[in-house]
This record gives C-alpha cells, structure tokens and sequence, in this order.
C-alpha cells in the first residue's frame, strides 16, 4: 500500500493530538498550541512521504531520497521550535514546544516500528532468524 507511509504517522499525530485535546484543560490557547504542533508534525510526515515517492534513477538517487526524507520530516519540527522559541511567545507559552516534541516522538517512534516490520522478513534478516 503506497499511502501506509502517510498513513501511520499522520494517524499517530492525529491519536496524540487527539488525546491531548481530551486529557487536558479546555482553553483556546492550548488548542492553538495542540493545532500548532499536530499540523507542523502532519506537514513533515507529508512532505516525507512525497519526497519517497519520487522515483530514483541512479544509485545517488536512492541514497539521497530516504535522506531527503528524514530531512523533509525533521526540519519543520527544528524550525517550528526556533520560531517558537524567537517569535512565537503566546504559543510557547500554551505549551507548543511541549506538545510539537511529544507528537514528533511519538511520529518517530511509529515510523521506527513500521520500518522494522516492513523489513523483518526481507533477505537481510534470513539468517538471523535461526535458533541456536
């Protein structure tokens, strides 16, 4: 399915987002802030996906795609937290930088999860799955 590396991370930000929206105090600051960092970590996670849908015609190409795509996710997180941290004072304060940290992690470690499943049976793992 070419939509599950979209779908896993935006489906866990959307879950965390979620979650933080019903666990906390109710004010329109803090939902701002949960907006804020729901949709940087959402844009990144699409800006990812796309950038490993490009096709690669050479051998530099599929080096630099899968790190084009870590940069495309990591980079909007990095500048969000210095423009909060510069500009971006009534937001910081709501907790933004709090809650774009906590979705980023929780986006990563979905990611990270989904590479090891998606490589477990491939020809690198065949000969470790012997039991000794």
């Amino acid at each position: 399915m070419r939509f599950r590396g979209l779908l896993i991370p935006v489906a866990v930000v959307m879950a965390a987002a979620a979650a933080a929206f019903v666990i906390g105090p109710n004010s329109p600051e803090r939902n701002r802030a949960i907006g804020f960092a729901a949709g940087v970590c959402a844009a990144g996670a699409f800006a990812a996906w796309f950038a490993a849908l490009l096709p690669a015609t050479s051998a530099a190409g599929r080096v630099a795609a899968p790190l084009a795509a870590v940069s495309l996710r990591i980079f909007p997180a990095l500048v969000a937290l210095g423009w909060l941290q510069a500009r971006g004072a009534s937001l910081r304060a709501a907790g933004a930088d709090r809650f774009l940290v906590g979705f980023y992690l929780a986006m990563l470690a979905a990611e990270v999860i989904r590479a090891i499943m998606e490589t477990r049976g491939g020809a690198r793992s065949r000969g470790n799955d012997e039991v000794i």
